[in-house]
């Protein structure tokens, strides 16, 4: 594990320094989750946790916010639970295992070690991204980041893990290709507990209309804007969503 120092008194632990100062950068200097709207103690359930700086962003807003993490990659889940040990959090339960649309054992995932963020279930949807990221730099630089190793892991259903009489004040999904099959593995009970959504989407093949058009079936409304410190023709969007009520 590497030690990212993030503020004078804000360190973070994760298997990439680079990679931790940009997942701060996106969060905390470029916004791309100021939209949330959290009340007093919320539910929040959090898939793709990876290494926590997104339960950071929810404890700095809201304490006491209990807080519901998927994350399978091994070594980024191993950070996660430093990071929360390290704070001294309460109220956060981890569940090292992916999601989807129906239950599956031992399915392939690819992680990056370089690149721990961006491991995924699809790795041949990362073509687009490398092949933009070579005008940025050297390809040989690219393809190593890009080079990842086998990591097997179970798949199961959002709602096996959520209560039926308790709102979910906000679910967010950062999943790397993942995010309709988590949305399609949600009950209709459920959907109707889920107050507020937001999800990082590439808009490979359709996806975020279909994405958009599944949240507004369930009575969500949501809005589109572009990803932050991501190029433009990697085509990656945050999609934000809440009920008309809020």
């Amino acid at each position: 594990m590497k030690v990212a120092q993030l503020k004078d008194n804000l360190t973070w632990v994760g298997p990439s320094v680079k990679e931790i100062m940009w997942q701060y950068n996106e969060i905390f200097e470029h916004g791309c989750y100021d939209g949330i709207q959290l009340p007093d103690q919320p539910f929040v359930v959090d898939v793709g946790a990876n290494i926590g700086l997104f339960m950071l962003f929810i404890r700095q807003r809201q304490e006491s916010a209990e807080i519901l993490a998927f994350e399978p990659m091994p070594e980024p889940a191993k950070a996660l639970l430093h990071n929360v040990e390290n704070y001294g959090w309460t109220k956060v339960a981890l569940h090292q295992c992916a999601l989807g649309r129906e239950d599956e054992e031992d399915v392939p995932f690819t992680y990056y070690p370089l690149l721990p963020g961006n491991s995924t279930r699809y790795p041949k949807q990362k073509e687009l991204q490398k092949r933009v990221l070579y005008d940025f730099e050297p390809a040989a630089y690219i393809d190593r980041l890009h080079s990842g190793y086998e990591v097997r892991t179970d798949v199961r259903r959002l709602s096996s893990f959520l209560p039926h009489d308790r709102r979910v004040d906000l679910l967010k999904i950062d999943v790397e290709g993942a995010e309709l099959d988590i949305l399609l593995g949600i009950d209709p009970p459920h959907w109707d507990l889920i107050d507020q959504v937001i999800i990082e989407v590439q808009d490979l093949a359709g996806r975020l209309e279909d994405m958009c058009d599944l949240l507004i079936q369930h009575g969500l409304r949501p809005t589109v804007m572009q990803a932050p410190m991501i190029p433009t023709a990697i085509v990656t969007y945050v999609v934000y969503a809440n009920r008309p009520s809020m």
